[in-house]
């Protein structure tokens, strides 16, 4: 892991907020010695009974301080540290306290909390008699030259060998001072960042944990799937039951009274008949049209998730703006999904939004389709089980896409959807 990459100016503010963040670290330091006394009196205490609900005690206070350096040090780095702890178990103290002895992550987490009882409080406490230091002699012929000016005999700089007690006496601290000064600047830095990956490294979930949770969530992932797919057939087989299928039945039966009409010699009474069945046709040839639109739309087949995407807009009832930079062509599965997702979104800015323009950012970077909608409407979205925003995540998540919501209250409301998708030649082109 690596810091983002920052302007000049942000690389400035977070040098300046460095010290904040090793007061900070100091303080956890302290609590890691408190913690690592108790486990170590925990750890004689256990072979007793009164042991066990003291040790459950200790490891979920382990626990919540773990967490809280992750998101220290996380806050201090600009990435997030996933805990990688195993749900908890329930029933019997000794049975919690077993679950959470096995778990390696708690073996981690006792290590992590020796290393920063030790080394973490030399470390922060270097780096802040350093910053302390450049600070003070900086700062101290200024206020023995005004706020103690007259003061008789201040208690000062007293090394033992000489009283630097006047403003101009400790002006011959300042190359102190700078010296102490340039090598915060220069190594203070460098200094919490080796720091803060070594517990990236123990704080941080496994390649094993990691796989293990990735395999979780394409189990879970392809489940949603086959759920969706099998509601999807269920829907067509309604629609195609109570819709298409009743209408032709009763079509084949105006047809029948026609042929009736007909071999009784009345045309008239035959032909009307017919009329009513060729409307009927239609009728059911547009519903038969619109459910295989929603299916698979045609637009999409034939010209490609570009023309799927404009053709879309301009069937919406607000404003839509379509910047597009995608590939010509991509996989066939993956532009149904985003189409069907951005289909969706737009639905709820519809219902919900109370929006006056949409705008629809599509790009292909790095092999990832990204689809970015914006409306202007009164904000206040968020993905809720059962919603729209969350049937478009269960949708891309048989892709390993994801979705990402922006929604202030009063707006704006940016919904991200992100796809890993193959993709060739880029070409951009705005439709309004």
């Amino acid at each position: 892991m690596s810091l983002p990459p920052s302007n000049p100016i942000t690389r400035l503010t977070r040098r300046l907020a460095l010290p904040g963040w090793s007061v900070l670290s100091f303080s956890l330091t302290i609590v890691a010695g408190a913690l690592l006394a108790a486990a170590l009196v925990t750890g004689a205490l256990v072979v007793f009974w009164v042991g066990v609900p003291i040790a459950v005690f200790v490891l979920l206070a382990i626990r919540a301080w773990a967490n809280a350096q992750r998101r220290v040090i996380g806050g201090q780095l600009g990435i997030v540290i996933p805990a990688p702890y195993k749900p908890r178990v329930k029933g019997r103290l000794d049975q919690q306290a077993l679950s959470m002895v096995r778990e390696a992550a708690t073996w981690r987490d006792v290590a992590w909390l020796a290393i920063d009882a030790t080394l973490g409080f030399m470390v922060n406490l270097l780096y802040l008699s350093v910053f302390g230091i450049a600070v003070y002699y900086l700062v101290q012929p200024l206020l023995l030259a005004t706020v103690f000016r007259h003061t008789s005999s201040p208690v000062v700089n007293n090394f033992g060998f000489y009283d630097f007690d006047t403003a101009a006496k400790t002006l011959m601290l300042v190359p102190l001072a700078l010296a102490c000064g340039v090598a915060w600047w220069r190594w203070g830095e460098l200094l919490l960042r080796w720091y803060s990956y070594l517990g990236v490294v123990l704080l941080g979930p496994t390649a094993k944990t990691v796989l293990t949770a990735r395999v979780s969530e394409l189990r879970e992932a392809r489940d949603q799937t086959a759920d969706y797919a099998a509601a999807e057939l269920r829907r067509i087989e309604r629609d195609l039951h109570d819709g298409a299928q009743a209408r032709i039945a009763a079509l084949s039966l105006t047809l029948g009274m026609a042929e009736e009409l007909l071999r009784d010699s009345k045309p008239e009474e035959a032909a009307k008949l017919v009329g009513e069945a060729r409307g009927e046709c239609s009728a059911v040839l547009t519903e038969v049209r619109q459910l295989v639109r929603g299916i698979h739309p045609p637009v999409l087949a034939d010209r490609g998730l570009s023309g799927a995407l404009q053709a879309m807009s301009l069937d919406h009832p607000l404003p839509v703006t379509v910047v597009d930079r995608i590939p010509g062509k991509l996989p066939p599965p993956v532009e149904a999904a985003a189409y069907f997702a951005t289909n969706e979104i737009l639905t709820n800015i519809t219902k919900h939004a109370r929006a006056s323009k949409v705008c629809i950012i599509v790009e292909h970077v790095a092999g990832v389709l990204t689809i970015e909608v914006t409306d202007d409407g009164c904000g206040g979205a968020k993905v809720a089980p059962g919603g729209g925003l969350d049937g478009v995540r269960r949708r891309l998540s048989a892709f390993d896409g994801t979705v990402e919501v922006s929604s202030p209250e009063g707006g704006p409301t940016v919904v991200t959807m992100s796809i890993p998708a193959a993709g060739g030649r880029i070409a951009d082109q705005v439709v309004l």
